[in-house]
């Protein structure tokens, strides 16, 4: 009788930890992404695209004089397991996020608003 409650607890304990229901999934992260600071000179975009669970960030300058993008190699990124969008910079890890509030992204210092 004694191992029949030990059992049974064990029982609970794994029907409670399969019927967890997951956090929140991450947001999604793909767009267009314009940074808010403004420059007289220079647009700066980020371009985030969807490649399978993960995503490829690429950075792209245009020269407003003269129309002339530049786009830096993409870096590839993963979703963290509390959501951050993360790229390793070579230097350490940068974290991305959207705010909630305005729904913008944020990181690295920047704040990026979604492109139309």
């Amino acid at each position: 009788m004694k191992y029949l409650k030990y059992f049974s607890g064990i029982s609970l304990l794994l029907l409670l930890t399969a019927c967890n229901t997951p956090e929140t999934p991450a947001p999604d992260y793909q767009g267009n992404w314009k940074n808010t600071l403004e420059n007289p000179k220079l647009e700066n975009i980020l371009v985030i695209s969807k490649n399978g669970e993960n995503y490829f960030i690429t950075n792209t300058i245009k020269d407003k004089e003269s129309g002339k993008t530049d786009k830096k190699n993409p870096m590839p990124a993963s979703v963290a397991d509390n959501g951050l969008l993360q790229i390793n910079s070579g230097t350490g890890v940068v974290e991305f996020a959207i705010d909630e509030k305005t729904g913008n992204l944020v990181g690295s210092g920047s704040v990026y608003k979604k492109a139309k």
